[in-house]
């Protein structure tokens, strides 16, 4: 397992382009591990460096004019505090799981509620680990609500939370997460890249991505691995931010859209279900208290149901605030990253391309105190929070009026595709009319050929 001992992580704010540009040069000099990506100007950034180039990393700070201050001084320490001490026999919230563990507690819930749940394996990834999912639904004609979890390997609070919210969810007797039980049908994947998600437990905790070879190489040796969140196929690689097309880096989107096993086995499982049946899509990532809503490559354009989407959040946002004073800003990716885009992100690719009405990425704790290394004292707070976020999410979201697919805002796909047939039927029969009367009245038509040609 890689060590970090003694490193220290630096929160390093960029005020304007003339810093970001000497930031993204740092590494041309210094070894310095970017924990979050390069977005735009007026932002935090977390850097990690090695003892024996802290003074270095701090000089090139004080002479470009950066505000940094310390928030670990020693990651090693940090990390080993996070790891899973034993292989436990049932699933809790006191530490952070392996991969065998979490999917054990999907087995587990598969076989105490095997009434509502229907279990999925949606495909496989790169070293053939299986993608684990599962639907649970009380009644028919419900509308569903899809949640996914550990799309990046170092985001282990995603799993946590997501974990610990089903099992509230499935075995709460509170009035309130009844009614969400009962009368929504909930889609979970709770890691969708096993393979990276399991490379952060054996061998460096600080990896994003999948761990298929690249083609390419560096110093370094191979580089692996495909940053998932990055190669969905809608407006792939538009606007993209720094690196992204950099196949040794961290945030590399690929060689082109669609390619990672991952990627096709998620898009191939939310195609499978019928238009108009999920209604929100809400991947969990961390961190930063986000909730982040299409879209991300741009911000001349957005959603035509983006207010609505906006007052979502913020009934995330609200609820969520509740217990613990966390405050989650919301709005689009793009709008967030203060002028940094991201595109081939899922959430974008789901609401262009199923259509569903809502789509928003929650980016839990924190603002990078921990950042990726949350200690596990933290889960049930986090999953107290964002639980209490869902619960205020879903009753804007019904306050929308969002799960009715006629309403105005929320017109669907299906619904869109009988417009367009019954338009283009009127305007032929139309047509038709006007050409039999023509026929029927031809004899007032003449026709002369023009002359001296």
């Amino acid at each position: 397992m890689a060590r970090y001992d003694d490193f220290k992580v630096y929160k390093v704010f960029v005020k304007d382009m003339q810093q970001l540009n000497h930031l993204k040069k740092f590494r041309e000099t210094l070894p310095v591990r970017h924990l979050n990506e390069l977005t735009g100007i007026e932002n935090y950034y977390d850097i990690a460096i090695d003892p024996a180039n802290q003074q270095k990393l701090e000089e090139h700070l004080n002479y470009f004019e950066m505000d940094y201050r310390i928030t670990i001084p020693d990651l090693q320490k940090v990390i080993e505090d996070s790891l899973p001490r034993t292989r436990s026999s049932g699933m809790e919230w006191t530490q952070y799981h392996m991969l065998d563990d979490i999917y054990d507690f999907v087995d587990n819930l598969t076989q105490s509620h095997a009434s509502i749940i229907t279990p999925y394996t949606i495909g496989y990834s790169y070293e053939n680990r299986p993608i684990k999912a599962i639907k649970i639904s009380h009644k028919p004609n419900n509308k569903a609500i899809f949640i996914d979890s550990q799309i990046h390997g170092i985001e282990w609070i995603t799993s946590a939370v997501s974990t610990c919210f089903f099992n509230k969810l499935l075995n709460s007797q509170d009035n309130t997460l009844r009614h969400m039980l009962m009368n929504y049908d909930w889609i979970y994947v709770p890691v969708v890249n096993p393979d990276g998600f399991v490379y952060t437990h054996t061998v460096e905790r600080l990896w994003r991505k999948n761990r298929r070879p690249t083609g390419f190489s560096n110093s370094s040796g191979i580089c692996y691995d495909i940053d998932l969140y990055r190669n969905f196929g809608y407006e792939w690689g538009a606007g993209s931010s720094w690196n992204f097309h950099e196949p040794c880096d961290h945030w590399y989107g690929g060689a082109k859209p669609d390619t990672e096993p991952e990627v096709l086995a998620l898009q191939a499982f939310i195609k499978s279900f019928p238009d108009d049946y999920i209604e929100m899509y809400i991947p969990l990532h961390s961190y930063g208290n986000f909730v982040l809503l299409p879209y991300g490559h741009t911000i001349d354009y957005f959603p035509p149901n983006y207010k609505q989407m906006e007052r979502i959040g913020k009934g995330f946002a609200d609820a969520a605030r509740v217990k613990y004073g966390t405050d989650f800003k919301y709005g689009a990716t793009g709008v967030l990253n203060h002028s940094g885009f991201v595109s081939g992100s899922a959430k974008d690719w789901v609401y262009a391309m199923k259509n569903v009405s809502y789509c928003g990425s929650i980016e839990m704790r924190d603002h990078g105190e921990y950042g990726f290394f949350l200690p596990p004292n933290q889960i049930v707070e986090v999953c107290a929070e964002v639980t209490d976020g869902l619960i205020g999410m879903l009753k804007a979201a019904e306050k929308e009026n969002l799960f009715e697919r006629n309403s105005a805002s929320g017109v669907s796909a299906s619904l869109r595709m009988t417009v367009m047939m019954v338009f283009c039927f009127t305007t032929i029969l139309d047509l038709l009319l006007a050409i039999k009367k023509i026929t029927r009245n031809e004899k007032h038509f003449s026709f002369s050929p023009p002359q001296n040609l």
